[in-house]
């Protein structure tokens, strides 16, 4: 037992110390494009029954520091059994209005927004692929950009995303989402677990070993879209940024990029439970489970990671807990590296509650996905 500790935490804590050697060396962003030189840009946000956030995340997208000739919003309707449809046309009929006192001055331009309505599903193409690929039909921009709609993207998301596909052979490029924690340490908790998987993915994309893509803050080329023959072509899967983002790095020359930079940061919402933020991983790993040969056995190495000296606690208890100790401090100095890139702190609660959370989520999933191998989303059950 003692040896398999030795071998298991040693290679884990040396695996994450190279990310986070290689996050603290991230290269710096490429030089500002000539706004002549801009391409034209669609932002496309997949709803489904979203009345409750739409709006927060269309103001954030009529806010971008981007031409609004070059710039559109495209809100692909999944069939919403509440008010998102509704809303998200009010949006589009309304000009931002002129703030009081200030009658001489002109209304603010905006982009044109526009509400999609997603056909029913056929064969493979159903779910959110089926929704954004309307979208995408419905655009003939030359750069698409898609996140969700409990985001809300900082104001030069657009820009400081679009600029990374002056390089011709980028053609994905995929950011940071970050949750906006709240005062609860639950919050915190689930900030800190997203950065920590981006984190990972980010710089092994950037290493120039893509894993996946984040499908609430990612750039599409439309030609590398299309080289793929777009989610028509694609099998259908729970997580479609992963299966697209593996079909692009696998079948075409064009690069992943994924660099974490503030600019490019957008802002989602926390689950509001634990029961709903576990489901949220549940989701996560069946869709990646779904995909390419090597993911089952990275599941599985992260599931040995965290069982393993869990288990030793009882046979061997002094390994055990130094396995443990490293584990922390190695995750500890990746979320640091991680958070310094993006102006935050990390605290020592904090990351306790997180290696927590993250002991309690990996241990067991294997078991929840036996058990409950299906997935319910948004009232649908694949």
């Amino acid at each position: 037992m003692t040896l398999a500790l030795a071998l298991v935490m040693g290679s884990y804590v040396a695996f994450v110390g190279a990310l986070a050697w290689r996050a603290s060396r991230s290269p710096a962003p490429g030089p500002t494009v000539p706004e002549a030189d801009l391409p034209t840009v669609a932002v496309i946000v997949a709803a489904r029954d979203e009345e409750a956030v739409i709006e927060r995340c269309l103001d954030a997208l009529m806010a971008q520091d981007y031409p609004v000739d070059r710039l559109e919003i495209l809100v692909a309707d999944d069939h919403s059994r509440d008010r998102t449809a509704a809303l998200v046309r009010r949006t589009a009929a309304q000009r931002v209005p002129v703030p009081a006192g200030d009658l001489d001055e002109m209304p603010v331009e905006v982009p044109s927004v526009r509400c999609i309505p997603v056909p029913d599903a056929e064969g493979s193409l159903r779910g959110k692929a089926n929704a954004l690929h309307a979208a995408i039909q419905a655009t003939g921009a030359e750069v698409l950009l898609i996140t969700d709609a409990d985001c809300a993207p900082e104001p030069t998301w657009v820009r400081a995303t679009a600029e990374q596909f002056a390089d011709a052979e980028v053609g994905i490029v995929c950011g940071l989402a970050r949750i906006e924690a709240g005062a609860g340490r639950f919050d915190r908790v689930q900030a800190l677990d997203w950065t920590f998987l981006l984190g990972a993915v980010s710089t092994l994309a950037e290493a120039g070993a893509p894993a996946t893509g984040m499908g609430n803050n990612m750039g599409l080329r439309r030609a590398a879209y299309e080289a793929v023959g777009g989610y028509p072509a694609l099998p259908f899967s729970v997580t479609e940024d992963f299966t697209l983002v593996r079909a692009v790095a696998e079948r075409t020359p064009w690069r992943v990029r994924f660099p974490i930079r503030p600019a490019t940061t957008v802002w989602t919402l926390p689950t509001a439970s634990v029961a709903e933020a576990y489901a949220q991983r549940r989701r996560w790993a069946r869709g990646g489970l779904s995909g390419d040969p090597w993911v089952p056995p990275a599941y599985a190495g992260l599931f040995v990671v965290h069982a393993l000296p869990l288990l030793g606690l009882a046979l061997t208890p002094g390994a055990a807990a130094l396995g443990i100790a490293a584990k922390i401090v190695v995750d500890g100095i990746l979320l640091r590296t991680l958070l310094r890139t993006v102006g935050s702190r990390l605290g020592v609660g904090d990351l306790l509650a997180f290696e927590a959370f993250l002991f309690g989520y990996l241990t067991t999933l294997p078991a929840a996905l036996v058990l409950q191998p299906s997935i319910s989303w948004k009232g649908r059950r694949h």
